[in-house]
């Protein structure tokens, strides 16, 4: 059904005193603030990023160079970037369309922006879903018209899927005939700049198509194929968005049983399978975590890096696991190794915003963004990291990578620690121990201030000798004055 004539685009939707107004208005759209209020029992699954959130690093949320889905509709042709975008999706849907006779109109000719696509298969499917995409948002984009909501689905979700197509056949596949399938000239798959901005810019939470209209696009264009050996919808996905946050056979980590919310999601599962059996094992009543009585978080580390090195606690780059596989054994913490860069920190905070909905999973990702707050407090902390590889920073000098962490800790909090719970109740109890001790505490201060490196050893060691001199020489010089003649 129609949502109204009007084919004027939706500028509204994405204002942010438009959010703020939404939480006071029960006709309006609400936004994440209010969304994590309302029952677990709602459909949205798409949703701008808290402002909170937005203000740790708000090029985290903003699309540089390509808008999907109906968030950034107005910008489309507003920005220059974007409308390059634009014209790459309406290239990739003619070539889709060459190799696909069956989805071209009736008549033979290419369906075109402006002409009613009625006899089109990817037309009417996209018809048939734009209710239940419309639901999946948390505004309901009233301003954008059934046509142009219909075109958007299928213009972005056919790009969607022939850019991971042509991807995981690109770089992927001993192929002999890719060059056939796809213009190798084209500046996306030639340029690494524009393909990693294009993987960013997939990955942000507004900037999502519902994973249903994806897939029901994907059966179309592969002829309903059905074939269990062919290469799924969720493993090319994960092929493309892999080198933003590299991880090992990341596809063989994809549980296909659950049904993904988007790419977002799908993406985001292939770093859950070690620590949910974890969390599965420690039971729900087992990490859940409260308030103690001054209003610190139980369970929450006490202590920075610096501080848990003067209590005694190792670092080590645990290479080879997971990246949320972290542990504490025999006084060790062992934390796999994190490459923070721009696409990083805008991955990481898309996820936590996706877990902020009321009816997600346990948030995996805010458990560990919360471990590295916990940890971080100053220039200092992040040189212990650097020191052991467990942090590569390339995002500016080590103040603005403390100052980033500590500008999380004053939004992202959760007072379920999730699967963490175990490891910072460890490392706790053990620099508990030193910090009760006041001997220990007074000598670390001195091992710290005065033998932190070999010059200071060198300087106080030349300093005793210097005044073991002086000693003697004045015992000598004592000693001839009253010496009997």
């Amino acid at each position: 059904m129609d949502r109204g004539n009007n084919s004027k685009r939706n500028k509204g939707e994405i204002g942010e005193q438009e959010r703020e107004d939404q939480c006071h208005n029960n006709n309006e759209p609400r936004s994440p603030e209010c969304v994590i209020q309302i029952d677990a029992g709602n459909s949205w699954t798409i949703y701008p990023a808290p402002n909170t959130l937005r203000s740790v690093y708000l090029k985290a949320f903003e699309p540089k160079i390509i808008s999907i889905g109906p968030h950034y509709y107005p910008y489309r042709l507003g920005r220059t970037q974007m409308h390059v975008m634009e014209k790459h999706k309406r290239q990739f849907l003619a070539r889709l369309l060459r190799g696909k006779p069956e989805l071209r109109r009736s008549n033979g000719n290419m369906p075109t922006s402006t002409e009613k696509r009625e006899s089109s298969d990817l037309w009417k499917a996209m018809q048939s879903l734009e209710q239940r995409t419309r639901a999946c948002y948390s505004s309901t984009f009233d301003r954008i018209d059934s046509n142009h909501f219909v075109e958007m689905m299928v213009l972005d979700g056919c790009f969607v899927v022939e850019l991971l197509r042509l991807y995981y056949k690109l770089f992927h596949m001993e192929s002999t005939v890719v060059a056939n399938d796809s213009n190798e000239d084209d500046a996306i798959f030639t340029s690494r700049r524009i393909l990693t901005n294009l993987q960013r810019d997939l990955l942000m939470l507004e900037n999502q198509l519902p994973f249903f209209v994806l897939e029901k696009l994907f059966m179309l264009i592969n002829n309903n194929n059905t074939d269990p050996q062919a290469v799924s919808l969720e493993e090319l996905a994960v092929t493309f968005f892999n080198p933003l946050l590299p991880q090992q056979n990341a596809a063989s980590k994809l549980n296909t049983k659950n049904p993904k919310a988007h790419l977002l999601d799908v993406f985001r599962s292939t770093f859950l399978e070690s620590v949910s059996q974890k969390a599965h094992k420690m039971g729900k009543n087992r990490i859940k975590s409260q308030l103690n009585p001054d209003g610190t978080i139980r369970g929450f580390a006490l202590h920075f890096a610096s501080d848990l090195q003067e209590a005694g606690v190792k670092f080590r780059n645990w290479e080879g696991h997971d990246l949320l596989d972290i542990e504490f054994t025999h006084g060790t913490l062992r934390v796999p190794p994190l490459s923070i860069n721009e696409n990083t920190v805008s991955l990481l905070l898309n996820f936590v915003a996706y877990e902020m909905r009321v009816n997600c999973p346990v948030p995996f990702f805010t458990n560990y963004l919360m471990f590295w707050e916990s940890l971080v407090y100053s220039p200092g902390d992040i040189q212990i990291l650097h020191k052991h590889r467990i942090i590569n920073h390339v995002m500016g000098s080590k103040e603005d990578m403390a100052y980033l962490l500590i500008k999380c800790r004053q939004v992202i909090h959760d007072l379920d620690l999730g699967y963490l719970y175990d490891v910072i109740e460890e490392v706790n109890e053990y620099s508990g121990r030193y910090y009760k001790s006041k001997y220990r505490v007074w000598w670390g201060s001195l091992i710290r201030d005065h033998f932190s490196s070999p010059w200071t050893c060198l300087s106080l060691l030349a300093a005793i000798i210097l005044l073991l001199l002086t000693f003697l020489q004045t015992v000598y010089t004592v000693y001839a004055y009253y010496r009997p003649h």
